[in-house]
C-alpha cells in the first residue's frame, strides 16, 4: 500500500511539470500520451524516462500508421530510460539519446540489432526479451565499453537469439 501512495505521488508531481502539454514532462508512463509524443514528434530534451508498450493501447482509438519513425527521438537528448514494447519503429538509430542507462524493447521487430544503436556507453541494462533478433554482432572495436558497461551478462536479455559473434572476448 505504501509503495502504491508513493508512486502515484511521483507520478502527480510529474504530471503538474506541464499538465496539458506531456511532451514537456520529465517522464511519460501512460502509454497513450507516449504514443501521442512519438508520433507528433513533440519530445524535449526535458524527457529522462518514456514507456510504451503498444499492446497497451486501444488500437481501435488510434489513427493512421502505427509505426514510429526514430527521428521522433532526435530532441530527447536527455533520455535515461526507454521502453518501447512491441514497438515497430523506422528510421535511423543515431537519434536514440547515448545517455541511455536503461533500454527495453520486447517484441523488436528486427532480426540484429542496429550497429548505430550499441555504442552507448552508459547503457547498465539491455532488455531484448521475445524479439526477433537471431544475432548479435558485438565487434570488439565498437563494443567493448558497450559490453564493460553492463551490470553483469543477467541485463543482456535477448531471447531466441542463435548466435552472438565475438562474446568470448568479454566473458
Amino acid at each position: 500500500m505504501m509503495h502504491q501512495l508513493v508512486q502515484q505521488t511521483g507520478r502527480d508531481l510529474v504530471h503538474q511539470e506541464s499538465p496539458d502539454k506531456p511532451w514537456e514532462r520529465s517522464r511519460l508512463w501512460c502509454h497513450e500520451e507516449s504514443f501521442n509524443v512519438l508520433k507528433q514528434q513533440k519530445g524535449t530534451e526535458n524527457l529522462i524516462g518514456l514507456a510504451l508498450d503498444m499492446r497497451m493501447l486501444e488500437k481501435a482509438k488510434l489513427s493512421g500508421s502505427l509505426q514510429m519513425k526514430t527521428s521522433a527521438f532526435s530532441m530527447m537528448y536527455n533520455l535515461k530510460l526507454l521502453q518501447l514494447n512491441f514497438v515497430n519503429i523506422d528510421g535511423s538509430y543515431k537519434n536514440i539519446s547515448k545517455e541511455l542507462r536503461w533500454l527495453c524493447m520486447h517484441g523488436f521487430h528486427l532480426k540484429s540489432i542496429p550497429s548505430e544503436l550499441l555504442p552507448m556507453e552508459n547503457l547498465v541494462v539491455l532488455d531484448m526479451s521475445h524479439s526477433h533478433i537471431e544475432s548479435f554482432d558485438i565487434s570488439y572495436n565498437r563494443s567493448q565499453r558497450f559490453v564493460s558497461s553492463l551490470k553483469n551478462q543477467d541485463v543482456l536479455r535477448i531471447w531466441n537469439i542463435q548466435h552472438i559473434l565475438c562474446w568470448e572476448r568479454y566473458t
